[in-house]
């Protein structure tokens, strides 16, 4: 295992998340922490019956066909990584979330174990190849996430979803106060703040799950993307590539297209 990819991760996870984050650099290394291999660049936790692992798969051909639908075509091929049980998750890094990604290395929980959160993650790394080191630093975390929810069609980021929050009158960011988390940590925080930690004990009254920060960002981006289809996609990606600026490229992009 060559150093310069091991601290490329190491950079790439402390920026991302910070020190806890660094549990993710087993993931070079995945067979020595509890995983097999199944094919090349995919791993499930040991002991997974073989249901699982087709599953998996097939889970993985779909994800693909979505990023391909997206983006025109697909040129990150990250390794993913499957835990069946909590404690795997948690032992890579996982805290909370159904899955998470450190640069080509995509890690996904019990509860994120289908082509959903997978093709979410995968828009994140297939986004983060396609960007120069520059552009992707400059990239506002709401459009890397709201596109990754707009790919990944996953219900608990839907537009039912959002319409479900306006009618019952859930806090949910406007679209400028959205656009205001440009930076991973104000994206977090807008999570935190707008109620996602508050799901664990919504489950135990009966009550709906809310994700309204995931929610608005696919309200937003959802129908740019629909408008601007790939090749608005990455005619946005050429031109951060470039040094433009994302808030002069983002409506222009949708312009064009009308």
């Amino acid at each position: 295992m060559k150093y310069s990819k091991m601290a490329a991760l190491v950079l790439l996870t402390v920026s991302l998340g910070g020190c806890g984050n660094l549990l993710g650099i087993k993931l070079l290394a995945p067979e020595r922490f509890g995983m097999d291999g199944v094919a090349e660049g995919v791993y499930i936790e040991t002991g997974a019956d073989a249901q699982a692992v087709a599953d998996l798969r097939a889970a993985m051909l779909r994800a693909e066909a979505a990023i391909r639908a997206a983006y025109g075509n697909v040129v990150s091929r990250p390794v993913v990584h499957a835990c069946r049980t909590e404690g795997c998750y948690e032992a890579f890094g996982g805290m909370g979330s159904r899955a998470k990604v450190y640069g080509d290395r995509i890690l996904l929980s019990p509860r994120g174990f289908n082509w959903h959160f997978l093709a979410h993650e995968w828009s994140h790394a297939e986004l983060r190849t396609r960007l120069n080191f520059s552009a992707w630093w400059r990239l506002p975390t709401w459009f890397d996430e709201g596109l990754a929810v707009s790919v990944s069609e996953a219900p608990e980021h839907s537009e039912a979803h959002w319409q479900f929050l306006v009618a019952q009158d859930i806090p949910r960011p406007g679209r400028d106060e959205l656009m205001g988390f440009a930076s991973s940590r104000l994206w977090m925080d807008a999570v935190r703040r707008y109620g996602v930690t508050q799901n664990a004990q919504r489950r135990a009254t009966g009550a709906p799950e809310v994700r309204p920060v995931y929610a608005a960002a696919g309200h937003e981006v959802r129908p740019w993307l629909s408008r601007v289809g790939s090749a608005g996609l990455l005619a946005l990606i050429e031109g951060l590539n470039r040094g433009q600026v994302f808030d002069a490229l983002y409506p222009v992009m949708a312009r064009v297209t009308e």
